[in-house]
């Protein structure tokens, strides 16, 4: 059961960091303004939150216990990731955005010296750590509710 629910669980951040995010979001939660960063977090947090809770609602868990521990572990991871690439990258702004991404990728990247790997594992780094944080959380979350 705990991987029916980790799957459920993975599908809501799938949704919540692809579907219902934006690029404005984005560079909000990057802001030099921490009440805008906050506000912003908390929004991408909440969403991530609404859409645990009605799939763990679903399957009849806990769904309020999980969906408070994703959206207090998803806020506290995503504002350790904005203020570190805050640091190294700068406020305001996105190091790799979604498509330049998918353009490199593909091979047709339009900033060949952006995109070279030297200039990215930095960015590589925080995402795959921010990722990892992310699917840890969400096991652990599948085995308590």
């Amino acid at each position: 059961m705990t991987l029916n629910i980790f799957f459920y669980l993975l599908v809501s951040h799938v949704l919540g960091d692809t579907i219902f995010t934006s690029y404005r979001l984005a560079v909000l939660k990057r802001s030099q303004r921490l009440s805008d960063q906050i506000l912003a977090i908390s929004f991408h947090s909440g969403v991530h939150a609404l859409f645990a809770g009605l799939l763990l609602l679903i399957l009849g868990r806990l769904w309020l216990k999980g969906a408070l521990l994703v959206l207090a572990i998803h806020f506290s991871i995503d504002f350790l990731r904005c203020r570190v690439e805050m640091r190294l990258f700068g406020p305001g702004r996105i190091h790799v955005k979604r498509s330049e991404l998918f353009a490199w990728i593909s091979g047709n990247s339009g900033d060949q010296k952006k995109m070279q790997m030297s200039k990215l594992w930095p960015w590589f780094l925080i995402h795959l750590m921010d990722q990892g944080a992310h699917l840890g959380s969400l096991y652990w979350i599948a085995l308590v509710v």
